[in-house]
């Protein structure tokens, strides 16, 4: 039980703070039953708690592994790890952000006004090199197949799939179910 609870603690910080200082919500629980925010729900603690549970006490070759491996050793590997995963978390951040401007730029999508969005869009245009290198390493392929459920919100307040704005970019796996999808508003060009 204290599993599952620190769990959802470390879930609900993440999601926390990566909106308020990145600005950006990596997952939605909102339209599922007894969420907090939308940021955990008692449906996936359950089944992150339940394959702890099971990881811990049915899998004897995990025991065996850590076993096997030296405090020497694990220490640096997982602040190795923790490294790793806390760069990744800011570089994905900051992609995502850079190619909802591009798509705001480039697809002429009204999206929710907001002062972050109003700051990356400046920087995407005013910003050349920057520009050049989002453009390689950040491509609208490379989004839309590393985040292929990404979602926005347009100025009505409607979400809209960002992998729909790019039907010519297949992901990479195969989808069982399609989610439900609201109207995509553009600007008219003038």
């Amino acid at each position: 039980m204290a599993g599952v609870l620190i769990g959802s603690v470390v879930e609900y910080l993440v999601s926390w703070i990566g909106e308020m200082i990145f600005h950006i919500k990596w997952w939605d629980y909102s339209n599922i039953p007894f969420n907090i925010n939308g940021r955990i729900c008692i449906t996936f603690s359950i089944i992150w708690g339940v394959l702890a549970i099971y990881l811990m006490n049915f899998n004897p070759n995990i025991d065996k592994l850590l076993d096997k491996i030296s405090a020497k050793i694990l220490k640096p590997v997982t602040y190795t790890l923790v490294i790793f995963l806390f760069l990744d978390w800011v570089i994905s951040s900051f992609a995502v952000q850079m190619f909802y401007a591009r798509i705001a730029i480039q697809k002429n999508v009204e999206l929710q006004e907001s002062a972050t969005l109003e700051k990356y869009v400046k920087l995407y245009n005013e910003n050349v090199t920057l520009n050049k290198i989002v453009n390689t390493l950040f491509s609208d392929e490379t989004m839309i197949k590393s985040f292929p459920n990404l979602k926005v919100t347009n100025k009505n307040g409607e979400i809209v799939y960002v992998n729909k704005l790019f039907p010519e970019i297949q992901p990479y796996y195969f989808k069982l179910f399609t989610p439900k999808e609201k109207f995509i508003f553009q600007k008219e060009n003038a």
